[in-house]
């Protein structure tokens, strides 16, 4: 069976805890499937035993040992003791974004092997890099909890972008309902997973009086790939992948993804270089479905941490990862400061210390 990794959860709330009683959250087929809570990952891995939880109140732990059965777990209203008066070897981090940096930095301190985090990752890029520098330091796996990274569906989508079907990737679209970065991470996220690394954004941040709004952006990927977000009109989660000779579907309101595939009108000549761009005509459209069942991806995400800790990698969703999808999204703020004007990343000086605050 081999060893047993022993856990510490700090916050017990919604994604710890509850998610899974959200009934209107069972169409989201392309996100998350249920039982997607940091408990009920742990619970299903034979590996992983819940030894300690930290809240803020005793009211939210008795809730949380109530819900799950688990009277021989010890509680703590201060996480900083959880870490001191535990050997634990993995930490799951479900606070706000605001705690993410302060409990991800003590848990390092403290010698855990491993560290889940939820997204957004931060809340500016200056707590990302302390977050990665404390884990890299110790010798901590920092794994941050984007979904879709280990979802079929989009693992898939990338497989047979890879392939070639589509040929090269030229442009992205994607939206999501707003919040730039609590869930606008998201989106950052998939754009880096299918086109790499980012440097030049445009952004648009709303008038919305709120610290996290929603906004537009478009994106310049070193590759030359083009991508244009929009986290601002209440869309569910899609996104478009445009390759030189077709394109990738993905609906969060349908398993799987499409895929069409076309076929030139004109022949290409080299006597007529001027066709370079020319016309496509439909050859093939296809539904590709997903094979059930599969792991959820929560579970997933533990198994990854587990391995990658056995095997010294970085997890498949790292924390260089979700510092990328951070400097997306701050990048956007920004630009929105400068009236849209092009921001070159990597973000550098005083715009690293840029604090946004998710929620």
């Amino acid at each position: 069976m081999g060893d047993i990794f022993r856990v510490g959860i700090v916050g017990c709330g919604r994604k710890a805890s509850t998610i899974d009683d959200e009934a209107h959250l069972r169409w989201l087929t392309n996100y998350d499937v249920v039982p997607s809570t940091h408990t009920s990952a742990y619970l299903q891995n034979r590996r992983t035993k819940i030894v300690a939880v930290a809240a803020r109140t005793e009211e939210s732990l008795k809730s949380y040992l109530s819900r799950w059965g688990l009277h021989d777990v010890r509680t703590y209203t201060d996480y900083r003791n959880m870490l001191e008066n535990e050997r634990l070897d993995i930490v799951s981090v479900v606070t706000h974004a605001d705690m993410h940096a302060e409990v991800t930095i003590a848990a390092a301190r403290a010698g855990v092997k491993g560290i889940i985090c939820e997204k957004a990752m931060a809340t500016s890029l200056q707590e990302a890099d302390m977050m990665i520098s404390e884990c890299e330091r110790n010798n901590v796996k920092l794994l941050i909890n984007h979904p879709r990274r280990y979802h079929p569906t989009f693992i898939k989508a990338k497989e047979v972008l890879n392939s070639g079907t589509i040929g090269e990737l030229k442009s992205m679209r994607g939206a999501i309902w707003t919040f730039l970065l609590h869930n606008g991470t998201h989106l950052w996220d998939m754009f880096c997973y299918f086109a790499g690394d980012a440097e030049t954004v445009w952004g648009y941040v709303a008038d919305e009086g709120v610290p996290d709004p929603g906004g537009c952006a478009m994106v310049r990927f070193k590759g030359g790939v083009i991508a244009f977000a929009d986290v601002m009109t209440m869309q569910g989660f899609n996104m478009q992948l445009y390759g030189s000779d077709g394109m990738i579907h993905i609906d969060m309101f349908r398993e799987g993804f499409r895929i069409e595939v076309y076929e030139d009108v004109i022949p290409p000549s080299p006597d007529r270089p001027y066709y370079q761009f020319r016309p496509k005509k439909l050859s093939r459209s296809e539904q590709i479905e997903i094979e059930h069942p599969f792991t959820p991806p929560m579970q997933a995400a533990v198994q990854d941490l587990i391995d990658s800790i056995r095997e010294g990698r970085q997890p498949r969703s790292s924390g260089y990862d979700g510092r990328k999808a951070l400097e997306l999204g701050i990048a956007v703020h920004v630009s929105a400061k400068r009236n849209g004007a092009a921001v070159a990343l990597p973000l550098k000086g005083e715009e690293k210390a840029l604090r946004v605050i998710s929620r």
